[in-house]
């Protein structure tokens, strides 16, 4: 915490307005604070409680609190500002600050502490994040993951000093915007790579290490103007580090080995476990990390597993083999052992037509991507492409295994050979490009995705070779069921048609099979591409959207890079739609932006962007942009009301500009007030009341207390209010 701390303890009780009277040795009940005892605090001064010494109450009765000024703890623990707390839990504690009197007051304790943290995170932003963002020049577009933590910021952010090199700048940057993302101390941000683009854009990379300890699926990138040193944007995840545990309770090759035993009875491992964080599923966890090897009925595993350092149990697994460079193709000769005999290298020839076919296709690969993004080779370098054909007997797949190609020959029944496929060739060694760029996590929402850019980018080199057809959209049509006519093993433009994918992301698969559904769930990311390349709507009609076509090059392009500038190892589905709307902009302006939202909104993926304010600004003034924090919030009929942030209020330290913007469902009508305290009761001093769902306030205050009120005035739903304060 950057403000001066003033901690106060049962010795030093008295410096607040209720004190008790005995014994030394009694232990107070409780202890009141209000606006008085915050009168004494010098400037940028916090006054610091220990709820292990007892609750607090807070009183009105001086009138509102200066919560952002009061922080708790628990003994040495990290404290936490109040102001966020009301912010992330009044709701649940049943504390609305917001419009209360004098004769209002609540108490705090560890126990309503402890069950807001077992009750799990909330994807809201805290008041201190707010103030934080507040400080950027201007802020387009923020959204939170499922801790209140932001995973997309874009605007005019503020400018890297260039002092030192890039790296050192960005890190600077990042040191001075860490309340935004409630980094503390403990935490560090370690630069792994920058590059800068052909339109002038400079990408920096961080990777999150907390208490020392790398955090896996932690990463932040800020992109950056590399001329001026204006920065655009910030994607990726971070953890805070509120209520993690420290140190491990499990024995490290006990918990790998029960992991590995839930995989295949016969594996190894090679390494010794390292303590990590991870960010899985549920959150992130303090793990036991590994590399393990094994087999299965798919052929040779390679997964990267985590088991939780305090109960054992699963929870990530990071698969390193995606099934489906000069370059040289070697002969498995029908067994396992890689990478076989070497049959062709660059410049030479070979008349087995499975090796040719994979050393041709090969180039067809690497031509693709140096003709279309000037990419030499999967990892932008030259790296040789190593490629073996005819491995194992029947097998009926091909794979990248993080480090080479590795094609089966087929069964003859359900596939034929697949290095003879292009669609197959193109797949997996895109696979290769993610490993090198965004490092997509092979799992869940982040393996589908990983799936997807390697059938959308088999499709634009289908394209780049052949033109646009009705066979650009299949996959794998050239090896898959030999003998059934004009099948595939996915369809990009209708992708249930296969029997068994998903199109329409609230219908995903939620499942443990299929890694979590890398290869079914790809289907929404496949339909968005297609849709964004030549226009129209869902093909079940699953919404009414129409999508404006941008052709197949544009949107390769903008997935390709938001795949190697945007995305994050974690990245989800909506991750995904911001990448590519940032990416089109700079690529093609605020219309390709557009269709590609509209392409992810069609296939049903949330975040589509707010529109902008209007209506009757009344003392507010309306039609102000959308630039600030967005706090989300839901009426339930005509005259229901809310007050933002979250039921509270907050304290304004000078004077300075207050700005709202609401967007509520379409059909309603919703209106935006703002109130001030103004020594004895909330005031509104300002609104918009226009007849539609959008509504936008500015208004010049001084120093005070402020709260936001929404009403409807017809209609119900979710709505969003995004706000700025000095």
């Amino acid at each position: 915490m950057s403000a001066h701390r003033v901690i106060v303890s049962t010795v030093t009780a008295c410096l607040l307005s209720a004190c008790y009277e005995g014994g030394g040795a009694a232990e107070p009940e409780s202890r009141t604070v209000t606006a008085e005892d915050l009168a004494a605090l010098g400037p940028g001064e916090v006054l610091e409680l220990d709820l292990s010494e007892g609750s607090v109450r807070f009183a009105l009765t001086d009138g509102p609190i200066d919560f952002s000024r009061v922080s708790v703890r628990r003994g040495e623990e990290r404290p936490a500002l109040v102001q966020d707390l009301l912010v992330r839990n009044g709701a649940r504690w049943g504390v609305q600050t917001a419009g209360a009197t004098a004769d209002f007051a609540f108490e705090l304790d560890l126990d309503m502490i402890e069950a807001a943290t077992s009750a799990g995170p909330t994807a809201t932003f805290v008041w201190s994040q707010s103030q934080a963002l507040g400080r950027m020049p201007r802020v387009d577009r923020v959204e939170a993951d499922e801790a209140g933590v932001p995973r997309f910021i874009a605007g005019d952010l503020g400018t890297l000093t260039w002092a030192g090199n890039v790296r050192e700048s960005a890190r600077g940057w990042l040191a001075d915007m860490a309340p935004a993302f409630r980094l503390g101390d403990e935490a560090d941000l370690e630069a792994v790579r920058h590059t800068t683009d052909s339109l002038g854009k400079v990408h920096v990379r961080f990777q999150q290490y907390l208490h020392d300890l790398p955090v896996v699926g932690g990463e932040l990138t800020v992109h950056a103007d590399a001329a001026s040193g204006q920065v655009q944007a910030v994607t990726g995840r971070v953890v805070p580090a509120e209520s993690l545990p420290l140190e491990p309770t499990i024995d490290p090759e006990a918990a790998v080995a029960a992991v590995a035993a839930g995989l295949a009875e016969e594996w190894s491992s090679t390494e010794a476990p390292e303590l990590v964080y991870v960010l899985a599923e549920t959150g992130p966890r303090l793990a036991w990390q590994a590399v393990v090897e094994y087999a299965d009925e798919e052929g040779p595993q390679r997964d990267i597993v985590f088991a939780d350092a305090r109960s054992g149990e699963p929870v990530a697994r990071h698969p390193q083999i995606h099934r489906a460079k000069t370059r040289k193709v070697y002969d498995a000769k029908k067994g396992t052992k890689l990478p076989g005999s070497l049959v062709v290298s660059e410049g030479g020839d070979t008349e087995d037509p499975v090796a040719k076919a994979a050393y041709e296709l090969a180039g067809v690969t690497y031509d693709f991507y140096m003709a279309s993004f000037g990419r030499d080779s999967f990892n932008g370098s030259g790296a040789t492409i190593h490629s073996s054909v005819h491995f194992s007997k029947n097998y009926v797949n091909a794979f990248w295994n993080g480090q080479q190609m590795v094609y089966g020959d087929g069964d003859g029944y359900y596939a034929s050979p697949f290095a003879k496929d292009m669609d197959v060739v193109v797949h997996e060694l895109t696979h290769a490009v993610t490993q090198y760029e965004a490092s997509l996590v092979y799992q869940n929402q982040s393996g589908a995705l990983n799936e997807a850019m390697s059938d959308i980018m088999a499709a634009a080199a289908d394209a780049y070779k052949n033109g646009v057809s009705n066979k650009t959209w299949l996959l794998a049509e050239t090896c898959w069921t030999p003998g059934v006519a004009n099948d595939a093993m996915r369809y990009m433009s209708n992708p249930t048609q296969d029997g068994q994918s998903y199109d329409y992301y609230p219908e995903r698969y939620t499942g443990q099979q299929d890694n979590g559904g890398v290869h079914i769930n790809s289907g929404i990311a496949n339909l968005a591409f297609y849709l964004l390349s030549q226009g129209g709507k869902h093909p079940r009609n699953k919404t009414n959207i129409e999508v404006p076509a941008l052709g197949i090059d544009k949107a390769a392009q903008i997935f390709y890079r938001a795949l190697t500038n945007y995305l994050n190892s974690n990245a989800t589905f909506q991750d995904a739609r911001n990448a590519t709307a940032q990416a089109a902009t700079e690529l093609y302006g605020a219309d390709a932006a557009t269709a590609a939202h509209a392409a992810w909104s069609a296939v049903g993926v949330p975040g589509a962007p707010n529109g902008g304010g209007g209506g009757d600004g009344g003392n507010g003034g309306g039609g102000e942009s959308c630039s600030g924090t967005p706090f989300t919030g839901s009426l339930d009929d005509t005259g229901a009301e809310e007050f933002q942030p979250n039921g509270s209020y907050y304290s304004a330290k000078g004077s300075g500009t207050h700005t709202g913007c609401l967007v509520g469902p379409d059909g309603a009508d919703f209106d935006l007030y703002l109130y001030k305290w103004n020594g004895s009761k909330w005031a509104k001093v300002a609104k918009s009341e226009g007849p539609t769902n959008s509504e936008s306030v500015s208004y010049q205050g001084t120093a005070g207390h402020y709260t936001w009120q929404v009403v409807s005035a017809k209609g119900a739903g979710d709505y969003t209010l995004t706000l700025k304060a000095p």
